[in-house]
């Protein structure tokens, strides 16, 4: 099976809908389930091993070692996808263990349900921007550009609601923005600027229905998009990942102060770019984000 395997990671790795970071979570899933099968039946796996039995014990096993739930249902789907791809390919003939999904939903089902996540994992954010980008929908463009903005940045809604195209600097990837008790500042876009370009370019256009609109983000029923908006729009494409995420501003938020902090900045900076008035709610926050994200 381990040529197999490869063969269909392959296969990701020239799609350009599969980021990085979606490759390695599926050829992590299928090499923890080519290490299990290799244990318990003390020999290479092979095509007839991906079976009902197999898999319902492999995700008993994961279980046990106190995987949580999401994480039982992403195996469970990479191993769907890979035997769909077998047999798309012809090398299977038939679909080894759907007739039997029931039965291995119940292992999962078992579980009691996560907690609600106070970040996102990378995995999440990953899959939140695959559905972003192989949407065809005009407005997924500008929910992109909203997505990273907010993930990059860590901005309030408030303040990402009132950004004016004036605000955006594409040539040095710098966004203006007035922040709570600091005034107008200028911040790095960071990896939010070819999605926001694209908007700009593309998806705002499209949008758009009255000349001279100074906001950046619009709605489909034009002007300035709100913060009502913005709530609804994080939740559309949270409830399109399998299985769901309750995608929210605060989630998205909480996860950019904990990126920043993980990538070197300090405290005060990070206070600064959440609108924080006091220095202790935001090191409070860090440690909680810390201790339940990492």
């Amino acid at each position: 099976m381990e040529t197999e395997v490869n063969a269909f990671l392959s296969t990701l790795e020239a799609d350009p809908a599969y980021s990085e970071s979606t490759q390695l979570a599926y050829a992590n899933d299928l090499r923890v389930f080519l290490l299990y099968l290799e244990t318990v039946e003390e020999s290479k796996p092979a095509l007839e091993d991906l079976d009902t039995e197999h898999v319902i014990s492999f995700l008993e096993a994961e279980r046990n070692l106190g995987r949580r739930r999401n994480t039982l249902v992403r195996r469970l789907a990479t191993l769907t996808y890979f035997q769909d791809y077998l047999v798309e390919g012809g090398s299977l003939t038939g679909n080894l263990f759907d007739g039997n999904h029931s039965r291995i939903k119940q292992v999962i089902s078992q579980m009691p349900a996560n907690e609600s996540p106070k970040c996102l994992s990378e995995e999440q954010i990953q899959d939140v921007l695959l559905i972003l980008q192989s949407s065809s929908r005009t407005r997924a463009l500008r929910d992109r550009a909203i997505f990273m903005l907010l993930l990059e940045t860590g901005l309030s809604v408030a303040s990402l609601t009132a950004l004016d195209m004036t605000d955006i600097d594409l040539a040095s990837n710098r966004l203006h923005v007035h922040l709570a008790w600091v005034g107008d500042v200028w911040l790095g876009m960071g990896k939010a600027h070819q999605p926001v370009e694209e908007y700009i370019d593309e998806g705002r256009p499209n949008l758009l229905h009255k000349p001279g609109e100074p906001a950046l983000f619009i709605s489909q029923m034009d002007g300035r998009l709100s913060r009502q908006g913005v709530w609804q729009i994080l939740k559309y494409w949270g409830l399109q990942a399998e299985p769901a995420i309750p995608l929210s501003p605060r989630l998205v938020r909480h996860t950019a102060a904990l990126r920043m902090m993980n990538a070197g900045m300090n405290s005060a900076g990070i206070q600064k770019r959440l609108g924080h008035r006091n220095l202790l709610s935001t090191q409070a926050l860090l440690r909680r984000l810390k201790a339940s994200c990492d």
